[in-house]
């Protein structure tokens, strides 16, 4: 599947640098195809999930237990 649309994104980058001035309009979605399959592809290589991402984010540090920035206060 991903290599259909590489080759179609290849296809259609080729297909507009034959037309006459619209160089940059092949170049610049090709380039941008590639930086997000890189994206991608260094994502799955890292092993990190969304919820790793968050579990691994700074808690705030409150003012005290039951100040007004606390958000256990209700419970």
């Amino acid at each position: 599947m991903t290599v259909l649309l590489v080759a179609l994104l290849f296809l259609i980058a080729a297909g507009l640098a034959t037309v006459l001035g619209a160089g940059w309009f092949a170049i610049v979605p090709l380039i941008l195809a590639v930086g997000v399959g890189g994206w991608f592809a260094m994502t799955l290589a890292s092993g990190r999930t969304p919820a790793t991402a968050v579990r691994d984010t700074d808690h705030p540090e409150l003012l005290g237990p039951g100040g007004p920035d606390d958000p256990d206060r209700k419970r």
